[in-house]
């Protein structure tokens, strides 16, 4: 059973049900005649305002696809007139149908034209069926006198004429309008499932990709061609996995100049750790070496003040001389005086020559003391002392001898005379130096202090450099934890596949540089290990 056979089936279904049977259809057989007459006036009033509605006059092309249309629309009421409810109506009236879904003609439009084209008609049946009656009764169709039975007989035929044409009408509305309805049924559900197969197919390529993305493998776009109202999803999705490929990349880029940046920083501070170690050691033996230069200085100082006493010592034994021999020269100057009279005294000659021996010998003892600058004073000591013990053993030649002693007193007396003023010099140039040696005291002592100074301030660097090298350990601490974060940024990196080749982007530089030996005192971290491994391939 074909859909024609099937459609046919259902209309007469609906004719049936409506009550169009055969005694209905002969009775619009009977309005046939009337329907003909009057179908061009009601489809040029219909056509003519179709043609004043916008809404409707737009699927008409021009004038002449209206008459066309007029014409068609004629031919089929000809058939619903004359009861043609057959396989050629179904077909006519299902090609209405599909012309209306096809042109979006909606049923409103349909149904207020049928009422407009019924109306003309029902009227020009009424009109015609009263006319011919008139006609044939001579005084017409509910007139005075008529037969009321014969008046109730015809308005019954009458009534049943418009029964069957509104009965066909509505089953030519029914028909109409039910394959408008599938046919718009059967497009909502044909596109519905289009778009459900475009959103599958777009949902399907979109999880595709999301799934691979979700894997680490970023490699994946959308590269089949998607609805154009699924583009964006696929511009967006595509989009999303070149910044999460680009995201990776940079990350890769970043990971390698951290891991390049940490190996720097650490050969860095492993060669600062080397020389803070180097400098401690510098520093402690400065530190030593000043400590022994200010005990020695301390004790250079103890020594210039010792020396200090004793130059003021030896300057007040110089002065005392000094007045020894000024009491000498005195005492030279007497004997000269007395020389004179020593003819007469020679009772005191013995005395005189004690004296004279006495003074010698003390004279001798103080020239002793004078060193070098004495031993010209020594010399007239020793004389002096001969000529007094001369003068006790001969009293008996003083007589012969006073001139020639006078004039060797004279003599002794200018020697004594130069000795005092030699020690004079030598007390002046003693007193200089007491002076000097009491400035070198006093410079050596401050020179203790700014020494004392200068080796707290070693200690001082001694302790920061301490302080320092306990920083650089803190600081290889925290460089070592900074490399195993970067590795473990390498192992997250590492999970994501990207497009452009089989191994990650290195960041540009050189290598860096080897570790240094581990200094002493300073606890270095192992080292950049993450430097030497590469990049997983994928």
């Amino acid at each position: 059973m074909n859909n024609t056979d099937e459609l046919v089936a259902a209309l007469e279904t609906r004719l049936d049900f409506i009550g169009l049977d055969k005694p209905a259809l002969d009775r619009l057989g009977q309005a046939q005649g009337y329907v003909d007459k009057h179908l061009p006036l009601a489809m040029e009033l219909f056509y003519r305002k179709l043609a004043t509605v916008p809404e409707v006059s737009r699927f008409f092309s021009g004038e002449s696809q209206m008459k066309r249309a007029e014409g068609s629309q004629v031919n089929h009421w000809k058939k619903i007139a004359a009861g043609q409810f057959d396989a050629q109506y179904v077909e006519a009236a299902q090609r209405i149908g599909l012309r209306h879904a096809k042109i979006g003609l909606e049923p409103r439009w349909y149904i207020g034209g049928y009422g407009m084209i019924v109306e003309t008609l029902l009227r020009g049946v009424v009109h015609d069926f009263a006319a011919d009656h008139m006609v044939l009764e001579q005084k017409g169709l509910f007139a005075r006198g008529t037969d009321p039975a014969k008046t109730l007989a015809d308005a019954d035929v009458l009534g049943g004429m418009l029964a069957a044409i509104v009965k066909a009408v509505l089953v030519d509305i029914d028909h109409a309008v039910t394959v408008y309805f599938d046919k718009m049924t059967s497009d909502a559900a044909a596109s519905a499932q289009a778009n459900a197969d475009k959103i599958m197919h777009a949902v399907t390529a979109t999880g595709d990709v999301l799934q691979k993305l979700s894997a680490g493998d970023l490699r994946d776009r959308i590269d089949v061609d998607l609805d154009p109202a699924m583009q964006k999803l696929k511009d967006d999705t595509n989009n999303v996995a070149e910044r999460l490929t680009d995201i990776v990349r940079q990350l890769r880029g970043t990971s390698g100049s951290l891991k390049i940046a940490t190996g720097e920083i650490l050969a860095g501070a492993n060669d600062l750790a080397e020389r803070t170690s180097k400098q401690a050691t510098v520093v402690a033996e400065t530190s030593s070496a000043m400590e022994q230069l200010a005990s020695t200085v301390s004790d250079n100082a103890k020594r210039a003040d010792s020396a200090n006493v004793q130059a003021r010592a030896v300057a007040q034994t110089a002065e005392d001389t000094g007045s020894v021999m000024t009491s000498a020269n005195a005492a030279m100057e007497r004997i000269s005086t007395s020389s004179g009279k020593i003819s007469n005294i020679i009772g005191m000659i013995d005395d005189i020559a004690f004296q004279t021996n006495l003074l010698a010998l003390n004279a001798s003892v103080e020239a002793a003391r004078a060193g070098e600058a004495g031993k010209g004073f020594a010399v007239v000591a020793i004389e002096v002392r001969r000529l007094a013990q001369s003068a006790a053993e001969a009293s008996a030649e003083v007589k012969a001898l006073i001139e020639q002693s006078g004039t060797e007193v004279a003599g002794g007396s200018k020697l004594v005379s130069e000795a005092a003023h030699k020690l004079g010099a030598m007390l002046t140039g003693i007193r200089e130096n007491s002076e000097l040696i009491e400035g070198i005291a006093r410079a050596t002592q401050e020179q203790s202090a700014t020494i004392g100074q200068v080796f707290a301030a070693v200690r001082q660097i001694d302790e920061m450099t301490q302080h320092n090298a306990a920083l650089v350990e803190e600081t290889n601490a925290a460089i070592e934890q900074t490399e195993n974060q970067a590795r473990e940024l390498d192992g997250i990196v590492d999970v994501f596949l990207v497009g452009g080749g089989a191994e990650p982007a290195r960041a540009p530089g050189r290598e860096p540089p080897p570790r240094a030996a581990a200094p002493a005192r300073v606890r270095l971290s192992h080292g950049n290990a993450a430097i030497s491994q590469d990049w997983a391939e994928f």
